[in-house]
Order: structure tokens, then C-alpha cells, then sequence
């Protein structure tokens, strides 16, 4: 891709050094609401001078001022655009109680970036919205180490990015799935900007993915480590059995949609919870069917016995008032996990992952899984499926021809 001309250097116009003229500083720039080269004239100051070694000497330290402000990102429409107030939604939270979240700033990109994480905040998960939040926070520390946070978002091009990138890999030493996971924010960060006419190219493009590293994502239950597991739970810590197997049959999500469920939620005639689209990942409300197995599980626990209003996994192993921590269930189940010497790759949302290969592995339709998932398209659920389980045959398993001479 050509490289772009952010500006052209400013240079005296002298009129021939006729003083009864009319002198000027010219310069151009690149206007990043179009993308065009624009020209800008300074005249004042000259008409008061009266020979020409004095405009010659005003328009040099005139020069060498504008030079130094556009190799500092500085572009000529930055002062006609009025200074706004905002919320730096990209403060940690501690030092926002310290000092405030008020910035005074041109529209640079911490600007766009708060923007664009308080939009996330109000359309994704909570945990979504931190994972975006906590990319975009390192993108602008780091711009800001390279003295790069005051300059125009034209200037951002690709080798910026890679730039970035190689910080990333090199110096952070972020494992590939880390990386590809910077990529897809960066990438939605950028092309959120080019919907809003900010941005006119996708700086990011393509970014070398590191090889190995480890994936320290869930992975699905083994069965002879299940059949150990689950009978634990259900004789010692029946909340914490119910809550698992929520995840299996109805794929609950762990975090928000378990902990906010609320009795109301769960229709016990038709069978069936429903999840509104405050609380659900994708900002999706969703209806979930409660198999056999759990409506048996919810009853036994008598759930239904308790007030509507109450959160189904509540303070000592029952429904209350107020939803448990955050990180309870999770401490609870590594514990499980510890004690009975199972490996760190399972973790708390494995029942979710577990439960979506065993309904895939009975014959159930892509479109049913797709549903008790959660997922707004089928291309999520194939790339769920892909990641977690592989592209699977029953062919392959059960119909492979022998080699010659094997039996």
C-alpha cells in the first residue's frame, strides 16, 4: 500500500520580497474527516512588519513552530475543533476515584477509544467489555510511551501497528491465542472508526500470529474424570452440583447469567429459562430448554418453593436474596479440582463446553445446538464446535477401511 503524505512542510511565500505585497506561510494537510490534502495560509503578523529581514526572521520562527507541531500529529483542524469534556472510560477504576475521569483533550485516540469501550459496556457482557477495555488500555499506554497518543488517527498506519504488535510478542512475550485475540479488538476497534467517517483504512491488516504457546482456554471433561467429579459434588456441595449442571444441560454462561438468575427466570410449567438480553453476552435475550434431567435436579433442590424474586444461587448453598461473589463457584470447583488430582485445563466453564459436545455427539441438529447456545448465527456455532471439539465424523470413526494384511 503507497504510504500517505500527512502534510507539506510550511514555506514563506515573499511576493518576490516585495514588501507592499502580501506575505504568507503556506503548509498542507491531510484532512483525516475526507482523507484529502488541504492548504493553509498564515498572513497575520506580516502586514505590521515594514522591511523584509524582519518578516523573514518572523516567518522563521513561524515555520520552525508549525514544524514542530505537525511532526507532534498537530493538523490545523484541531484548532477549530472544539475541546471536549469526557469520561476517559479507559481509567483504572482505583485512580478514577483519586482523580476523576474528566479529560480536556482534542478528539485523539484515548477520545475515540473511551468512546468506543462505553459502547461495549452498554451492548456486551461485562466481561466482554473489560477484555476490550483492558486491550485498548495497553494500545494507548504503549502510544503513549512512544510519544504518539497527541497525534492526528491519520497517522496511525499499519507499520504503527506492527510496531505495536512487536511489543506485544517481544517484550510482553503474549502467546499466539493472546495475540489473535488483540488482533479481532484492534481490528473491530478501527473499523468501528471507519463506520463513523473518523477513519478511512484499517490500519491493522494482516499481523504474524506466534506459533505454540499455551491456550489456557476451558476444555471439555474427559468421562472417567466426569465420573469421578460429579458424584463428589452432588453428596458434598449440592449448590455447587446444581450450578455445574446448569451449565451442562441448559449452557448457562458461568458468570452474570448464572449469578443474576433469578427464580422469576425459570418457567417451571413450560419448561423452559429465559434470559434477557441485559444479562446475556451477546446482548441477545434467549430462551433455554430445561432437559429432563435438570427440571428433576431443580425440583429435588425445591427451587420452586422459593420467593420469585430471590437469585437461584444465593449465600449458604441456596436461593437469596443476594446473588454469591463473582469468583465463589469458580474457588469452590478448582478446589474439587486440586483435591481430586485433575488437571488445570479443566476449568469452571468445562461443564458448558462438556455439555455442548455430548448433545453434538446424541445427533442433535447444528440449528438446536446453536439455540441452547445462545449464538445469533450458525457461523459462531461451527467455529464453537471447530475450536472445541474438532471437525468431527462418525465415518471417519466407526467406517475406516483396514489396511491391507491388518487382520
Amino acid at each position: 500500500m503507497k504510504r500517505q503524505k500527512l502534510f507539506r512542510p510550511p514555506y514563506l511565500y515573499d511576493a518576490g520580497g516585495d514588501i507592499s505585497k502580501s506575505w504568507w506561510i503556506e503548509m498542507g494537510y491531510r484532512d483525516p474527516r475526507d482523507g484529502k490534502m488541504k492548504r493553509k495560509r498564515y498572513q497575520e503578523g506580516f502586514a505590521e512588519l515594514r522591511t523584509k529581514k524582519a518578516r523573514i526572521e518572523y516567518a522563521d520562527i513561524q515555520i520552525k513552530n508549525l514544524t514542530a507541531k505537525l511532526l507532534k500529529g498537530w493538523i490545523p483542524t484541531d484548532d477549530d475543533t472544539t475541546q471536549v469534556v469526557y469520561n476517559d472510560d479507559l481509567e483504572y477504576h482505583v485512580a478514577a476515584q483519586v482523580y476523576g475521569r474528566k479529560r480536556k483533550s482534542n478528539k485523539n485516540i484515548r477520545f475515540y477509544a473511551s468512546e468506543y469501550t462505553t459502547l461495549q459496556a452498554n451492548t456486551k457482557s461485562k466481561k466482554t467489555a473489560e477484555s476490550y477495555r483492558g486491550k485498548l488500555r495497553e494500545l494507548v499506554a504503549w502510544l503513549e510511551r512512544e510519544k504518539l497518543i497527541e497525534n492526528d488517527l491519520s497517522s496511525y498506519d499499519h507499520s504503527v501497528i506492527l510496531r505495536f504488535f512487536d511489543h506485544l510478542i517481544i517484550e510482553k512475550k503474549l502467546a499466539g491465542p493472546t495475540i489473535e485475540k488483540y488482533k479481532i479488538t484492534l481490528d473491530n476497534f478501527f473499523k468501528f472508526l471507519i463506520d463513523r467517517k473518523i477513519m478511512y483504512e484499517n490500519p491493522v491488516g494482516k499481523i504474524e500470529i506466534p506459533e505454540g504457546g499455551e491456550d489456557f482456554s476451558a476444555i471439555p471433561f474427559m468421562d472417567e474424570d466426569l465420573a469421578i467429579l460429579i458424584p463428589k459434588l452432588r453428596s458434598e456441595d449440592p449448590q455447587l452440583f446444581m450450578a455445574s449442571m446448569l451449565q451442562y444441560f441448559c449452557f448457562i454462561r458461568p458468570g452474570e447469567e448464572l449469578l443474576k438468575l433469578k427464580l422469576n427466570q425459570i418457567n417451571f410449567a413450560a419448561r423452559t429459562i429465559h434470559i434477557p438480553r441485559h444479562m446475556a453476552k451477546k446482548r441477545v435475550e434467549r430462551t433455554i430448554d430445561i432437559p429432563t434431567q435438570m427440571y428433576d435436579i431443580l425440583v429435588s433442590h425445591g427451587i420452586h418453593n422459593y420467593g420469585h424474586n430471590m437469585y437461584l444461587v444465593g449465600p449458604f448453598g441456596r436461593p437469596g436474596t443476594r446473588p454469591i461473589g463473582y469468583n465463589t463457584l469458580r474457588e469452590r470447583f478448582n478446589k474439587y479440582r486440586e483435591r481430586l488430582g485433575l488437571t488445570d485445563l479443566y476449568k469452571w466453564y468445562s461443564f458448558k463446553h462438556t455439555g455442548a459436545g455430548k448433545l453434538l455427539e446424541s445427533g442433535a441438529t447444528i440449528i438446536e445446538i446453536m439455540n441452547q447456545l445462545g449464538h445469533t448465527d450458525i457461523a459462531s456455532t461451527y467455529r464453537y464446535i471447530r475450536r472445541h471439539f474438532g471437525d468431527r465424523s462418525e465415518h471417519v470413526r466407526t467406517m475406516f477401511p483396514d489396511p491391507p494384511g491388518f487382520n
